[in-house]
């Protein structure tokens, strides 16, 4: 998302000063009611009827309420929305993956502030829509249909299929309106028992039971020395719980566990079975696989669908996010908030002053496709020896080379043209953003860039290297890390004259999608280590050569 959150603060200490002018404010998509009844609705019961009459099918979002995790909210609302210390209560409901879809209703200290918050959302909006345009047409268009509505202290965001129906539901009640409150769900077919959802956790990742040991209420005093000794929790910090676990070297581990609807509880918590996964990956520094995943493990709280209980899940396994929006589904709860406990792995490279210490994620195979038979057969141009898969790469390369190259070029002006090809004709393929849906293979590879005109990183670098090779213009591909090493991610350098440079063609591609550059206009192409490292990429800093000549390579 791209906004400015200095931006936002201005313009909410400019409506404060400006308040008194009592000017309203032109092409508002805010509507105001002059009066506001006495309200005894929840703004989580608000938000839900909104959703309730939002059009919206789809199931995954994440559900965020002020009292179950205020840290995670506020968070969500000072750099989101960017509003700061202005409100008392909050929901939010939002999708996951590659949805815009949003409904907020927030309580604000006042009118005045609520009317801040008007102008922080509209600009919120505004904004949304630029993620969207050119990559989602209809989300884009759903965003710029969004409506805010106001009514005393309270301030409503729909970003939905149906704003009317989301925004007239809200505001009848808050005129005091009677209307019945909506009653918690739980799927028939949801799974609610902690021992089953152990394991069925345990099935879902495909791991035999004869090689865990299960823990649960059928051996109390066990359960409860485990829970103390391991996770530091006492009996008064949870109701019931059921643990499935590796022996000797097999790190695997889930636990369910339920306790009180209870924000401050729960957090404390999780905080506990985030120290228990930090100090379990140090036992297994030596070995590659298991501390892998012990990387990705999590802990997540999820509210009941009952809303009388939370769960709270430790989950150390492979793809263990995707694991987690599996149990949401399944438990049928309504939204989880994941752990931040890898902040704790954000430090410093000691041999590196400023630089976020590396460590590849693994999250996806970051191998890179192998071209050795393409660049041959370029060479020699028989294309006899080729498999069908590579011969489509070579003929599209082909095509695209013959279309941007002129002759007499420089290296430099080759790797314009090149890169200018690609951010201007590769799509981003969305689908890896989403743990609900596949991406496809081809998307790593030149043939996603190529053929298919759709890759994720691994597909826009390879491509980017082997145009570069059939160009003759030296370069190499890295595979490092974003996200103060928590997303694997991937880019290229480029020799020119002698001097290394840094080029990212896919956050290129993607920002000129969303409208964050025109033609040409490029933060990643050609820029020094430091400007990489300064824009959250990190990387192997002591075997890469290091780019430190400015200029982008013109001299």
């Amino acid at each position: 998302m791209k906004r400015t959150l200095s931006l936002l603060l201005c313009v909410a200490l400019l409506l404060t000063l400006l308040s008194a002018c009592q000017e309203p404010a032109s092409e508002s998509t805010a509507t105001v009611s002059p009066t506001v009844a006495e309200i005894e609705w929840t703004v989580g019961e608000l938000a839900r009827m909104a959703f309730e009459h939002s059009g919206y099918e789809d199931d995954d979002l994440e559900f965020l309420y002020a009292d179950l995790d205020c840290e995670t909210i506020t968070f969500y609302i000072e750099n989101v929305y960017g509003l700061q210390d202005l409100w008392e209560d909050a929901a939010v409901f939002r999708a996951t993956g590659m949805s815009a879809f949003e409904i907020a209703v927030l309580c604000m200290e006042e009118s005045t502030t609520a009317t801040q918050a008007v102008t922080a959302l509209e600009d919120y909006i505004a904004n949304r829509q630029g993620d969207f345009v050119g990559y989602a047409p209809a989300e884009a268009d759903m965003v710029a249909n969004g409506r805010i509505i106001q009514d005393g202290p309270f301030v409503a965001l729909f970003i939905c299929p149906d704003t009317d129906g989301a925004s007239e539901v809200v505001t009848q009640a808050l005129k005091g309106e009677i209307l019945p409150k909506p009653e918690p769900t739980i799927p028939a077919d949801a799974i609610t028992d902690v021992k089953e959802l152990r394991d069925w956790l345990v099935s879902y990742c495909g791991i035999e039971v004869t090689s865990l040991e299960l823990l649960d209420n059928s051996d109390l005093n066990t359960l409860d020395a485990y829970i103390m000794d391991s996770y530091g929790l006492n009996r008064g910090q949870w109701m019931d719980c059921a643990i499935a676990r590796g022996t000797d070297d097999f790190a695997f581990e889930v636990a369910v566990m339920t306790g009180a609807n209870n924000w401050a509880l729960s957090s404390d918590v999780r905080k506990c079975l985030d120290w228990y996964l930090n100090s379990k990956q140090l036992l297994f520094q030596d070995d590659a696989e298991q501390k892998s995943m012990l990387s990705q493990a999590m802990s997540f709280t999820a509210v009941a669908g009952s809303e009388e209980y939370v769960y709270t899940v430790l989950l150390a396994c492979k793809d263990a996010e995707q694991t987690a929006t599996a149990f949401d589904r399944t438990a049928g709860t309504l939204g989880i908030t994941f752990s931040e406990r890898n902040e704790e792995f954000r430090e410093e490279d000691p041999n590196y002053p400023g630089r976020i210490m590396f460590v590849q994620p693994n999250k996806i195979d970051m191998s890179f496709y192998d071209t050795t038979s393409i660049r041959a057969a370029w060479k020699t141009g028989d294309v006899s020896e080729l498999s069908s898969y590579d011969r489509e790469i070579y003929d599209a390369a082909k095509v695209v080379l013959n279309e941007v190259l002129k002759e007499g070029m420089s290296d430099l002006e080759k790797e314009i043209a090149i890169y200018n090809w690609l951010v201007s004709n590769v799509n981003y393929d969305g689908a890896y953003q989403d743990v609900m849906e596949e991406t496809s293979g081809e998307s790593a590879t030149p043939y996603g860039g190529l053929v298919n005109r759709t890759a994720i990183c691994l597909g826009y670098i390879t491509t980017f290297q082997l145009l570069m090779d059939l160009a003759e213009v030296e370069c190499i591909t890295i595979a490092g890390a974003s996200f103060a090493s928590q997303e694997d991610h991937g880019w290229n350098m480029v020799r020119l004259d002698g001097d290394w440079y840094c080029t990212d063609v896919t956050w290129d591609a993607n920002r000129q999608a969303w409208g964050g550059g025109g033609e040409k206009d490029w933060r990643f192409f050609n820029i020094t280590s430091d400007d990489m490292a300064a824009t959250d990429h990190q990387w192997d800093y002591a075997n890469t050569p290091e780019a430190i000549t400015t200029g982008s390579g013109w001299g």
